[in-house]
């Protein structure tokens, strides 16, 4: 039986297996049915249960069967939605296991610095006592409202939420209302029953995880904070193979947009279960995202995004209602989105700055937010320098052999010993390990380089007792552990290509560096400080990402690891006007440089290649 390929989101799982079994039994062969972020199937793969519920996004797992047709509505199989102890593997498949078919919880890198801030927020409450008089006022109900705000508090000519006035019951004469107001329009009434605090919604939509903070508006307080996959990986991992999907077609471009947001209408609902709220009861929202994810969520023109010279179709900010969005939120809500800075440097960079403060800088500070996409400023003397790297998917365990997203199972630390004889691994959660995720191979290249496993070019040495080439033949590779101790009956290892995708990966970040440092008139000795943000960022092993010549040679008490700093901004800019303000002062002094239109760009990424 030939192999073919099979491509599991948002897991990250990669294999070639045997063509003609379900999907259930290629899940299962690799480990994906025993640990977090698996399929779960309660009736054994029977079909009996309907709960392995996947998305077959790309190729062909067959006709539906009886059982399929059973579980799942027509318009779902139209989707692609398939049972995959049902679902027969014909060819090449890309899968998506949406979270309830999961086994557990992907870590996730949600909360960054607290930053001290005094609430400003954009809505506003009042207490509306509703007279009998006023009830009695033979004038149609929201103008009575808007007349006693204009009485009370001085309102000037306060408008309704047409949406609002629409959806609102009636209220009962001598009875009062608590009202919300944004500006000097009324967004949200509490009548009749007891109203929670203002609330608002803070994203970080990066391109492979989302982070949501629901915040009490009046104190600041955080009520919840929870992380989801970003949905929209299973129509490509990185921006621009998204870009790419939307381009096919308005069908697709909706499908794409469509799947942003019921993430996000499901991570509000899991932050409002958690805070005992409702989606209804969020006033305000804000949403930070990468200027492909902020021209996706918006339906903005991508065309000119996806291709040189990468341009923003719109880098203001945006407020918008958020049902126009599709969002489940009060009904008169807005959202409003950051500025974007240029074609792959958007809000979520904004955020990141003044979320880390990197703006008011007094040292010469490198930022560096690491993702798939990362993002990297340089603050010295005032100004700001930013640029934008294609690091990849390789750290989040994508392009990798056996690599895996941060999940139970996952290889996330290794060191070596006894000139590389000696293995010793960390995984999540202490299960057998099922791969090896993007902290894990970033320690295991720089612990293979440092025991002189591999060369300055990555090359592993072939004389090494644990290097050898597979029994088929193909590159070689290091066995990382062997089968006996894994969870998947098979070795794990680090192959040549592995090393390769990961020099990539840090050369990108270094060569960003380096072209900054060249753009601004200063060299790397001139770095007093480096802050490191974003989920990778949070993770890696600082000595490690040294070692390879990923960040620059500096003492460790340089360095500041700062986690979700963009996320931190978005709640800033969410509580605070004057911050809002300030993150768009920020998108406006900004510098921002094109990396590939450097003269030196190409020999300065040859040169980041090979291990310091």
């Amino acid at each position: 039986m030939k192999e073919v390929l099979v491509d599991f989101q948002p897991v990250g799982r990669r294999a070639q297996v045997a063509a003609g079994q379900t999907i259930l039994a290629a899940a299962q062969q690799i480990g994906l049915a025993l640990g977090s972020g698996g399929l779960t199937a309660p009736c054994g793969g029977r079909g009996l249960c309907g709960r392995c519920r996947v998305r077959v996004a790309a190729g062909d797992a067959g006709e539906p069967t009886p059982a399929e047709k059973r579980f799942l509505k027509p318009e779902q199989l139209e989707q692609g939605y398939r049972l995959a102890c049902q679902a027969v593997i014909q060819g090449p498949l890309k899968v998506e296991i949406p979270p309830e078919s999961m086994l557990g919880v992907q870590q996730l890198q949600v909360e960054g610095l607290d930053v001290a801030v005094v609430p400003e927020a954009p809505v506003k409450r009042y207490n509306l006592p509703l007279t009998r008089t006023t009830i009695e006022t033979p004038r149609p109900l929201w103008q009575q409202v808007a007349g006693e705000l204009e009485a009370a508090y001085g309102l000037d000519r306060p408008e309704v939420d047409f949406n609002l006035a629409l959806a609102t019951e009636p209220l009962a004469a001598g009875g009062s209302g608590v009202v919300t107001v944004r500006g000097t329009e009324v967004i949200n009434i509490y009548a009749g029953r007891p109203a929670p605090p203002p609330l608002g919604l803070a994203v970080d939509l990066g391109t492979t995880k989302v982070a949501g903070f629901l915040i009490n508006l009046e104190t600041g307080a955080t009520l919840a904070a929870d992380g989801i996959m970003n949905p929209q990986i299973a129509y490509g991992e990185d921006v621009m193979a998204r870009l790419g999907y939307a381009l096919e077609g308005e069908a697709a471009y909706r499908r794409i947009q469509e799947v942003a947001i019921e993430g996000l209408n499901r991570l509000a609902a899991t932050l409002a279960e958690q805070a005992g709220v409702t989606p209804a009861d969020i006033e305000e929202a804000v949403i930070v995202g990468n200027t492909a994810m902020h021209h996706l969520l918006l339906h903005l023109p991508v065309a000119q995004l996806a291709r040189a010279p990468y341009v923003p179709a719109l880098t203001t900010p945006v407020e918008v209602k958020a049902r126009n969005l599709g969002l489940n939120f009060s009904p008169g809500a807005y959202v409003y989105l950051q500025p974007v800075i240029a074609g792959f440097v958007g809000g979520d960079h904004v955020a990141m700055i003044l979320g880390s403060r990197l703006d008011e800088a007094r040292k010469v500070t490198l930022g560096l937010d690491i993702g798939t996409n990362t993002e990297i400023v340089l603050s010295y003397g005032g100004k700001m320098l930013s640029c934008s790297c294609a690091s990849g998917p390789a750290f989040e365990g994508a392009h990798i052999a056996q690599g895996m997203r941060a999940i139970t199972g996952a290889i996330a630390a290794v060191r070596l010993s006894d000139d590389g004889r000696e293995v010793y691994w960390e995984s999540i959660g202490g299960a057998p390990p099922l791969g090896i995720c993007g902290s894990g191979i970033l320690d295991a290249v720089a612990e293979l380089y440092r025991t002189g496993v591999i060369n300055a070019s990555g090359r592993l040495d072939l004389n090494h007792p644990r290097v050898r080439r597979p029994a088929g033949g193909g590159p070689a590779e290091f066995l990382l552990v062997p089968a006996e101790e894994t969870g998947i009956d098979s070795d794990l290892v680090v192959t040549q290509k592995d090393i390769s995708e990961i020099q990539l990966a840090k050369a990108a970040i270094a060569s960003g560096t380096l072209l900054l440092l060249e753009a601004a008139g200063l060299t790397v000795d001139d770095l007093e400080e480096v802050v490191v943000a974003g989920a990778f960022g949070t993770h890696l092993k600082l000595e490690s990402a040294i070692t390879i010549g990923m960040f620059p040679q500096l003492p460790l008490g340089a360095f500041r690891q700062v986690g979700n700093a963009a996320g931190t901004g978005a709640r800033l800019a969410l509580l605070s006007l004057a911050e809002r303000q300030r993150g768009e002062t920020i998108a406006r002094r900004v510098g921002y440089i094109e990396l590939m239109t450097r003269p030196s760009f190409q020999d300065v990424f040859m040169n980041s290649l090979l291990l310091p």
